[in-house]
């Protein structure tokens, strides 16, 4: 990936013209950085299953070349190699700098075998620290894994490494939120719930909510354009309707009744809302019909054949695609929907040859939801960035992509991994699929499969990790708080928009109480992707520069260190439940 990017921050069209030509003088890093701190990380002993505190030492250094290093490296597991990757590349990325531009050592004083990703959380929330020039509070510790976007999930053994936090002197310990009820007394314990929220526990100098807290209002261009789901909202309400005496169970009927009302009432106040609930009602239909009279029966019934809608779809998404040919800047709003267009499109087209009805069903609804994303593709819509730089940001979310599938197989591990994706192919399958986008230069497309599968991904985490909803929506608040704009991704305000006002009906609806924060959980994803771009048009940005830190705490003997991980029992729910994600909450 290229070091330098022209900087720019999004703005109204005048503005970023003259800041296109004050981009030439911007200038690189400076090469002086360097940060070292000692971690006191919490751990268990695999050889007495007791709970330990094994000493780390962090360092954060410039120039460097995006490598993480995690040392011994002949002791140290893979899931702890990737752990602290997707931990320093989210600080960084929270942080506002370019990852690239830094080099990580993480060096465990120890001289046996280190696994599993729980001191991930402790990594990235002293990585955002660092990165600023503050130093931990060293009378803290902590555990916990970090997600892809940035929340602290639960792992094994709190109650042993909590016990050893006040035997080795520490007053205060914190942890993920959901495991404060499984631990002993005698020591200050504080639940959080994403790495700012630790960063924050850790040092004073850190502000964790920027811009607080609040209902999300889409700005009057996004409403405007909003509108254009209205006439999906009635063709997919009318196609639900329908279908509706052709359904033979009586469950799948009373859902869809209860998702079409909600989406005519939400036809005026919401389209964007009402053309999703309306999409859920007729995939739940349509899988129905499928699996009981026929695919071909469904097609002659909705009045439009597989073929039909995936041709239609892919002319629109072609039309729209030629127009950000040979431009120099593009709307960010407009591109966002392109690539939402061209994922769809893709889902649609390979999940066209499964065999099964229910999957041939969710391709000519996906199809037909495709063709509603390619009319938002405009170049003009939304803030203007160099289209050049929509390409890097593509290739850093493949790469991340990579990293982060790379990172949950790793923390399973021998449990079994098998995420179904809902095309019913595998999720390298994706990934080299967006490779190969990236090679052709079908960067929209590329895109749109890494948010997705990110999203996948980041959804089996966060259902198995019981994680309490306000946590994910503070998550999502504190992301769009640092955003370039209030509301800089179109479907991250159109997704929260929908979860905020109709979350809890469809959630009722569906008895489906996860749909809200899949829905916050996605948003959070390309939220991601604009912290990105933020970041590329940054890459002069130097972290703060302090003072020489060395933080020494007292050398421990330790009796050694096994295998630490995640609570892979639940992960196992996580990775059955995402096939049912696979379709219909959104369009």
């Amino acid at each position: 990936m290229e070091r330098r990017a022209t900087r720019l921050r999004v703005l109204p069209a005048a503005v970023v013209l003259l800041m296109l030509l004050a981009s030439a003088y911007a200038q690189p890093a400076s090469p002086d950085y360097r940060v070292r701190v000692r971690l006191g990380l919490l751990a268990v002993d695999g050889a007495t299953g007791k709970g330990i505190v094994v000493n780390a030492w962090l360092t954060i250094s410039s120039p460097g070349s995006g490598t993480v290093t995690v040392e011994p490296g002949d002791l140290v597991d893979k899931s702890t190699t990737l752990s602290t990757e997707v931990a320093y590349y989210l600080a960084s990325i929270i942080d506002g700098v370019n990852p690239r531009l830094y080099d990580v050592d993480v060096e465990f004083e120890t001289n046996t075998p280190v696994s599993g990703p729980s001191a991930s959380g402790f990594i990235a929330a002293s990585s955002l620290l660092a990165l600023r020039g503050l130093v931990p509070d060293p009378n803290t510790t902590m555990t916990g894994m970090v997600s892809l976007t940035g929340l602290v999930l639960p792992v094994a053994g709190v109650a042993d490494k909590v016990t050893a936090a006040k035997d080795y002197g520490y007053a205060r310990v914190l942890l993920p939120v959901t495991e404060i009820s499984r631990v002993p007394g005698g020591i200050g314990v504080v639940g959080v719930c994403s790495i700012e929220d630790a960063a924050s526990q850790l040092s004073r100098g850190f502000l964790s909510a920027p811009g607080g807290a609040g209902r999300t209002v889409l700005f009057p261009s996004i409403r405007g354009e909003e509108r254009l789901f209205s006439s999906y909202a009635q063709e997919f309400i009318e196609k639900a309707v329908k279908l509706l005496g052709d359904v033979e169970d009586p469950q799948a009927r009373m859902v869809a009744e209860k998702l079409i009302t909600g989406a005519r009432r939400a036809l005026e106040k919401s389209p964007y809302s009402a053309a999703s609930m309306a999409f859920m009602a007729l995939y739940v239909l349509s899988k129905d019909v499928a699996e009981h009279k026929g695919f071909n029966y469904l097609e002659k019934a909705i009045g439009i054949s597989l073929d039909e809608a995936i041709a239609d779809a892919n002319r629109s998404v072609a039309e729209h695609s030629s127009r950000f040919t040979n431009r120099s800047l593009c709307g960010l709003w407009g591109y966002e929907a392109l690539a939402s267009a061209s994922a769809r499109l893709y889902l649609a087209q390979h999940a066209a040859s499964s065999e099964k009805p229910d999957v041939r069903a969710l391709a000519l609804l996906r199809a037909l939801s495709a063709k509603s994303w390619a009319e938002l593709a405009d170049p003009s819509l939304g803030p203007l960035v160099p289209c050049s730089l929509l390409a890097r940001s593509a290739e850093f979310m493949v790469n991340y992509m990579q990293l982060s599938y790379d990172y949950l197989k790793s923390v399973v591990g021998r449990v079994g991994f098998n995420i179904p994706m809902p095309d019913t192919r595998s999720v390298e399958a994706w990934i080299r699929d967006a490779r190969q986008s990236l090679r052709q230069g079908n960067y929209p497309l590329a895109l749109g499969l890494a948010v997705y599968v990110v999203s996948m991904l980041e959804d089996t985490l966060v259902a198995s990790s019981g994680l309490p909803a306000h946590c994910v929506e503070r998550h999502v608040e504190f992301l769009r708080g640092i955003s370039m704009s209030r509301d800089a991704s179109l479907p991250a305000a159109l997704l929260l928009s929908y979860a905020e006002e109709y979350g809890g009906y469809v959630a009722n609806a569906t008895n489906d109480t996860f749909v809200k924060v899949s829905l916050e959980s996605d948003s959070a994803v390309w939220l991601i992707h604009t912290l990105v771009l933020k970041v590329l048009t940054a890459e002069g940005r130097q972290a703060v520069s302090p003072a020489p830190v060395q933080v020494d705490w007292s050398s421990y003997s330790l009796a050694g260190i096994a295998a630490e991980a995640v609570v892979l029992a639940v992960v196992g729910y996580g990775l059955a439940a995402v096939s049912r994600r696979a379709a219909a909450e959104k369009v």
